[in-house]
């Protein structure tokens, strides 16, 4: 429906594209084209001939009129030289460089006429090293340590590009340009002042948006969102390829945009409460499904949907006639879907309604108190929805809700988000993370776990030596954890293994779509039970086949946290979940992490003192992610350079 042609003829149809009103040229504009044909035209000449000497003949006298009537001035050419400056590199040249350029335009001019010599100079600018690169000197004297703050220009590009994706803003540039960004205090103004900014909204990630009329929008520091999402990976979920036939409930590739898009709304969640931000992140078990972030909006959608069901529900709507439909017509087109039934005779309103009680029976016959607001009606994008994202678009991709073994056709849903959802524990747990750490068709337990030594236990693990064939051999009578550890623990694959598989197994109580599970199926032509049934579903909305199965051994170890109470065997993700959160040495790897990241460089010995700030940063403001922020871009390792 997207691309209905006969609805977009009409839209164009109806729409005020007219051509212009013709109107003819002046006596005085005839008489020159008239005269010109006159001294052009030769015998013979075809009508094309004709107009290429005319237009010829008008651009020879054009030039010739502009060269007359152009002196060249210093001033002239400075003017242009400031202006290409200001929109090149968002500066005023120096003196010196004014005098370079314009020796360089005169010499081109010369050459090359004045349009040519013009497009020179925007080549050099372009080409220029302050266009590649962003340049951090230090100025002043130094230090006792021989270090140098950064030119206060450079702070403003340096701070404002630490924590968004645009050159400094006019009260940057103006604190800069006015000797209000020299000193420790003045950063960490700048600083707060951007951190609180909710003026300006920014894309997220465009491929999100493209792959099913996401938002992808978020008005906070957008850098401050990137962290995470890097941190955790769960927008890699997009590129990991899997199977609509396994996914069971539609198009996957669009209902995992929505859930990285969901993911996004949590972490920014999260991030706008500012309180105990990296356990809150590891540990929540409120989520969004489904979910525009506005849950005004999204309980109304659902009501109305009540109120559609509560009205007919003991009504024989089913043998319902048009003339029936007129007692009911004034309440229908309360409703979005009815206001856009095509036509508003009663029958196509009688139309609608068959189409839709079906859907809500499925959501509120078992005593449901809301319904999932999807559209029950398929309609193009330019029609809206009954609830709209947060650029006001359709919201698609119900089917996100089977990631989280629920049914959007008979889910009790929740209005307002986020919101408990059952076995799920913190980003560790979410979908999308479950998916962007898992292989095309079962799960990884090696490099969920890898992630888990490295990010969050400032480990390292080895590349796989080039002897090693790094493939778990296939046994369609054995769980994927069976078959590893058959593989992986031989000794001389264990020094490594044993650093990440105790630590990825927990996780296996998750498929490779992030579905929960008590037991694993064993997928193969030989374990299958029965065959997928168009027009039945599974308990959380899918169309699967099913297979023999295996119960799943959550088991796991945690070893690497340095702290005895900690460490040790754990009973499931929950378990391995909940002693990560409490670990100070994970709280230490992300702050490390976030060094990295927004100071754009690996941390050195001499950084110590700013990781230790940024720690205590955090501890004392119960957990402020704001803080940990300010206290890396006002540290010794953010403002100065040797």
């Amino acid at each position: 429906d997207t691309w209905d042609m006969n609805r977009l003829y009409s839209h164009i149809e109806k729409g005020n594209y007219a051509p212009l009103p013709y109107k003819p040229l002046s006596n005085t504009e005839m008489q020159i084209i008239s005269n010109t044909i006159k001294d052009c035209r030769q015998p013979g000449d075809n009508h094309q001939q004709i107009i290429e000497k005319c237009m010829k003949s008008w651009g020879a006298s054009f030039n010739s009129s502009q060269d007359a009537s152009r002196v060249e001035k210093d001033e002239l050419i400075r003017q242009v030289i400031s202006e290409l400056f200001s929109q090149i590199h968002q500066r005023q040249p120096t003196e010196m460089e004014q005098l370079e350029n314009i020796q360089q335009y005169k010499l081109h001019t010369a050459r090359l006429g004045r349009q040519k010599a013009l497009g020179k100079l925007i080549e050099s600018l372009l080409l220029s090293t302050e266009f590649a690169y962003r340049s951090e000197f230090g100025e002043g004297d130094p230090d006792q340590y021989g270090r140098r703050m950064m030119k206060p220009r450079d702070a403003s590009y340096a701070i404002s590009l630490a924590l968004t994706d645009a050159s400094p803003d006019e009260r940057m540039m103006n604190a800069a340009s006015q000797g209000r960004l020299n000193s420790r205090t003045d950063y960490e103004r700048e600083v707060r002042r951007l951190l609180k900014r909710r003026d300006q909204w920014t894309i997220i990630d465009e491929n999100v948006q493209a792959a099913n009329l996401n938002a992808s929008v978020t008005n906070q520091p957008i850098r401050k969102l990137r962290f995470f999402r890097e941190f955790f990976g769960y927008p890699m979920a997009q590129e990991v390829f899997k199977d609509d036939s396994r996914f069971g409930a539609g198009r996957h590739e669009q209902a995992v945009s929505r859930l990285i898009d969901e993911a996004d709304m949590l972490v920014e969640y999260v991030l706008e409460k500012d309180e105990r931000v990296f356990e809150e992140l590891l540990t929540t078990d409120k989520f969004f499904v489904y979910h525009s972030g506005d849950s005004e909006a999204m309980e109304a959608g659902s009501q109305q949907m009540k109120m559609v069901f509560e009205r007919f529900k003991k009504q024989d709507w089913e043998n319902f006639a048009p003339e029936d439909i007129a007692p009911h017509r004034e309440f229908l087109l309360t409703i979005w879907e009815f206001r856009k039934t095509r036509g508003d005779d009663n029958k196509a309103l009688l139309t609608t309604l068959k189409r839709m009680m079906p859907a809500l029976e499925r959501h509120f016959s078992k005593g449901q108190s809301n319904g999932m607001p999807y559209m029950k009606m398929s309609m193009g994008f330019w029609h809206g929805g009954n609830v709209l994202g947060r650029t006001g678009q359709q919201m698609r991709g119900e089917q996100v809700t089977t990631y989280w073994n629920l049914d959007w056709k008979t889910w009790d849903y929740p209005a307002r988000q986020p919101a408990h959802v059952p076995n799920r524990k913190g980003m560790l747990t979410h979908p999308a993370w479950l998916i962007a750490h898992s292989q095309n068709l079962e799960t990884d337990p090696i490099h969920r776990g890898k992630w888990i030594r490295e990010k969050l236990l400032s480990g390292t693990i080895p590349d796989v030596p080039i002897t090693v064939d790094a493939v778990i051999p296939p046994d369609h009578h054995k769980t994927l954890r069976q078959r590893m550890e058959i593989r992986t623990g031989d000794a001389y694959c264990w020094r490594c293994h044993q650093k990440m598989d105790p630590l990825g197994f927990p996780f296996e109580s998750y498929d490779d779509f992030g579905r929960f599970r008590t037991r694993e199926s064993l997928e193969h032509p030989d374990n299958l039970m029965t065959e997928a049934k168009r027009g039945s579903w599974n308990e959380f909305g899918a169309t699967l086949p099913t297979y023999k199965t295996l119960p799943v051994d959550p088991g796991g170890v945690l070893e690497g946290t340095g702290e005895e109470k900690l460490d040790g065997k754990v009973v499931d993700a929950f378990d391995l979940i909940d002693r990560l959160s409490a670990s100070s040495k994970v709280r230490q790897s992300i702050i490390r992490y976030a060094f990295r990241y927004f100071l754009g460089r690996n941390e050195t010995l001499s950084d110590s003192k700013t990781l230790l700030d940024a720690e205590k940063a955090y501890t004392d403001s119960h957990g402020s992610f704001d803080e940990v922020i300010v206290s890396l871009l006002t540290s010794d390792s953010f403002i100065y350079r040797k």
